[in-house]
This record gives C-alpha cells, sequence and structure tokens, in this order.
C-alpha cells in the first residue's frame, strides 16, 4: 500500500489564499478535485509516496494566473518558485522538494513530458481526469468564456475537414487535447476513470450535434 501520512489541514488556508488570483479553470477548487483524485488513485498503488504526491497536487497549478498573461512557460517557473518557497517554509526537507516540483513541473499536458516517478505519473493522471467528463467540459467554456473565444466554427463544429483551432473556437479544444487524454492514462485507476469520463465526452458530442443541426 502507499505510505500514506501527510495531513493536508494545516496548509489548506494558506494554499487557498495563494489561488485567489488564478484562472477560473484553475482554481482552489480544481486543485481539491486533483488532490483527491490523486489521493484515490495512489491509495490503489503501491509504493506511492503520499508524502510527495499530496503536496505535488496542492501546488501544480501556482502559475495558472500568470499562465493567461505571460505564456505558459513563464508562468510555470513562477509556479515552482513559488511552491519551492512555500514547501521551505514548512519545513520539508531538500530531498523531498526536488522530489514534490518534479512532479508539479512535468505534470501539464501542453509541455508532453512523460514522467519518470510513479507520484508525477499520478498527479498527471489525476490532473488530466480533471479535464475530462461534465467538469472537463464546465473548465473549457469557463476558460473559453474569459478568453473570449467563439462557442464553435459555424461551418465546421466538429472539425471533420479542418485543423482544430482552438485558440479561437472553444469546441475545438475537444479535439486539441480533450478526446486524447484517455489514452495517455499512465495507471489502472486512471484508465478506468477515464474511461468513464470519456463517454461523457463523446455522448456530449453527438447530443451537441443534434442540437445544433450539424
Amino acid at each position: 500500500m502507499a505510505s500514506d501520512d501527510f495531513d493536508p489541514s494545516p496548509w489548506l488556508d494558506d494554499i487557498s489564499s495563494l489561488y485567489q488570483q488564478a484562472d477560473p479553470a484553475h482554481d482552489f477548487s480544481h486543485i481539491l478535485r486533483v488532490y483527491r483524485t490523486a489521493r484515490k488513485i495512489g491509495q490503489e498503488e503501491e509504493k506511492a509516496d503520499m508524502r510527495v504526491l499530496l503536496p505535488a497536487a496542492l501546488l501544480h497549478d501556482l502559475g495558472s494566473k500568470k499562465g493567461f498573461e505571460s505564456g505558459q512557460e513563464q508562468a510555470g517557473q513562477a509556479g515552482l518558485g513559488a511552491a519551492r518557497a512555500f514547501l521551505q517554509v514548512k519545513g520539508l526537507d531538500g530531498d523531498r522538494i526536488d522530489k514534490v516540483l518534479y512532479a508539479v513541473e512535468v505534470h501539464s499536458f501542453s509541455r508532453g513530458i512523460i514522467p519518470t516517478t510513479l507520484e508525477a505519473r499520478i498527479l498527471q493522471d489525476a490532473d488530466r481526469l480533471d479535464a475530462m467528463g461534465a467538469i472537463g467540459i464546465a473548465r473549457l467554456f469557463v476558460t473559453g468564456g474569459a478568453l473570449g473565444r467563439e462557442m464553435y466554427h459555424l461551418q465546421d463544429p466538429f472539425c471533420r475537414e479542418r485543423e482544430p483551432d482552438d485558440k479561437r473556437w472553444n469546441l475545438d479544444h475537444f479535439y486539441r487535447k480533450l478526446l486524447k487524454l484517455e489514452s495517455g492514462m499512465h495507471t489502472s485507476a486512471a484508465r478506468r476513470l477515464a474511461a468513464k469520463r470519456g463517454a461523457v465526452l463523446k455522448q456530449y458530442l453527438q447530443d451537441l450535434e443534434e442540437e445544433i443541426g450539424k
């Protein structure tokens, strides 16, 4: 069984304050969902170190607000710096901090990094699961609305004869990212959850096609 001796309760007020300026899809509610999913997966995985995994889940999106403003690479580095400072204040040793920060650094879908530690794989799975299912659809449209993107391409909403462009149309994000997530899960627990959430995504697209008449 996983080593599970991390109690997040003394951290939660401080962490909540760190996400007060987060973008709407990476706010504290997202952090808590990823934390709970990571804990669930970690409890099923032998040798998962919860003392690394769970702090990483709580701190994985500290750069999200800057991601809207200054680019993902700069946001990621700012988030890592903030996470390191937080963990040092909390008294974690250097080796554990490095392991936590590695999981944080490689979790992002856009970076395309395959994690090499179990804890980083679990965090990546948990974060990607939150981009799927009903909550993933909600996050997609709240982000697109915040960025002023159109809902869908009027002539070809489902990207049948064009390359998806999710910088312009919200619905294209299904084809750029969301429908690809299920096949990339690392753990058996995540694959099981992803199958259910992937079915929700596909059903939504079927329902939407009926409703918009395309």
